[in-house]
């Protein structure tokens, strides 16, 4: 499946969709949609990873290697994913380090993330 990713804001945060395979041949897109958040300067960035259906190391540091810039910005970065072999692939990874994963978008955004926009 391929992968689809959707750039959402909610707040003052940028929200991040990513849906289908996250690997090498696709990790330039979600990597572009995250630089694209940072371009808003917002207080958090949250990579939504939910309805990823398979991730590889290259996903992971897609996701995980703007961590710098991130902090840099005054920034935070909230990663969210609910499947199991997602989530092994993170903590296999070994670059979770001070990075928490959360099961469930509405654990960044609240029980009602109904308020998301489009960037714009």
């Amino acid at each position: 499946m391929a992968l689809r990713v959707d750039e959402r804001v909610a707040g003052a945060a940028r929200v991040v969709s990513a849906a289908g395979e996250l690997d090498g041949a696709s990790a330039g897109r979600l990597r572009a949609a995250v630089d694209r958040a940072l371009d808003a300067l917002p207080a958090a960035v949250v990579v939504d990873l939910t309805a990823v259906t398979f991730i590889d190391s290259a996903g992971v540091r897609a996701v995980l290697d703007r961590r710098a810039v991130i902090r840099a910005l005054d920034s935070r970065l909230h990663v969210v994913a609910a499947a199991e072999q997602v989530r092994a692939v993170f903590e296999l990874s070994g670059l979770l380090e001070g990075q928490p994963l959360h099961r469930e978008l509405g654990e960044v955004l609240g029980p009602d993330p109904a308020g998301l926009t489009s960037p714009g």
